[in-house]
């Protein structure tokens, strides 16, 4: 499933991807998503202009998710993207990771 994200810049793609993978761990905050996602996407800095229809949060993977904690400074390149949503987070020990 592809999102639209036309007019969107960096940061929101990224601000979405993240929203995405924390719905995807967490039911309650997809929940909220599904009751009020004008709201939510605000919490992740995204606001949408006005008439503008919030975006369906893509399913969730199932087994293909896989999520790796990085160690160092240097992250390895992320392996090529086979699907149609794909992001990295990067986590640093000792920095809120929000």
């Amino acid at each position: 499933m592809t999102v639209d994200t036309t007019g969107w810049d960096t940061a929101q793609r990224r601000a979405f991807g993240e929203l995405t993978a924390k719905t995807w761990l967490d039911a309650e905050l997809r929940q909220r998503y599904e009751r009020e996602p004008l709201v939510v996407l605000a919490e992740f800095d995204i606001r949408l202009a006005e008439g503008s229809v919030a975006p369906v949060l893509p399913p969730e993977p199932g087994d293909e998710l896989v999520i790796e904690i990085l160690d160092g400074n240097e992250a390895p390149p992320p392996p090529p993207c086979l699907l149609s949503l794909c992001f990295c987070l990067q986590y640093s020990p000792g920095r809120d990771p929000r």
